[in-house]
């Protein structure tokens, strides 16, 4: 018999992101309300964007740029980009103390 346990999030449950540097493992913790990348490392000279800034704003929905950029980042970490970005939830199956 297989089991299989699996959590389902909405963007609304997403209580922080943290952004990793791959050289050095530094974190940066950011609120997703106020969240940006930031140009480099905090704790080492890794840059981790190089040039202009683009926008992803376009003629189709956010909601369409959101799930294309999930595609485009999971092979850029793969490939090795300059950070890892995790997202943080609160842990559904705790009840609160």
């Amino acid at each position: 018999m297989t089991f299989e346990h699996k959590i389902v999030v909405g963007l609304d449950d997403i209580k922080a992101v943290t952004f990793e540097c791959r050289k050095c493992h530094a974190r940066l913790t950011v609120s997703p309300e106020k969240i940006q990348i930031p140009d480099g490392c905090p704790n080492c000279p890794n840059s981790w964007i190089s040039g202009e800034k683009k926008s992803f704003q376009s003629d189709t929905s956010q909601q369409t740029n959101f799930v294309d950029a999930l595609a485009k980042i999971r092979v850029l970490e793969g490939s090795g980009a300059p950070f890892k970005i995790f997202l943080e939830f609160n842990d559904m199956d705790r009840k609160p103390l």
